[in-house]
């Protein structure tokens, strides 16, 4: 990730590249994106992930990202419709 300094938007160099020569220029690399502070924000989020999903568990699913869009939306749907019943959903 980069960000331009100019107007502080953050760039992923290769999903979201600037299309700009002249903002590709002046981008600076974060200072907290590197790999030793990855490791460390990883390793907290393992730490503290089973507290916050044990708060969570009543509501909470898994869900296969490795499927289409359209099959992961249709399945959290019918799994929020479980969860609420005959309450209105609005999935947009």
């Amino acid at each position: 990730r980069r960000t331009d300094p100019v107007t502080g938007k953050i760039y992923h160099m290769t999903f979201s590249p600037p299309k700009d020569e002249e903002i590709l220029a002046r981008l600076e690399h974060r200072s907290d994106d590197t790999e030793e502070k990855v490791k460390v924000r990883l390793g907290q989020f393992h730490a503290n992930i089973g507290a916050i999903k044990g708060n969570y568990a009543d509501m909470t699913i898994e869900v296969d990202g490795s499927k289409k869009p359209s099959e992961i939306a249709a399945n959290i749907e019918s799994e929020i419709k479980k969860m609420v019943g005959d309450r209105a959903v609005y999935v947009n």
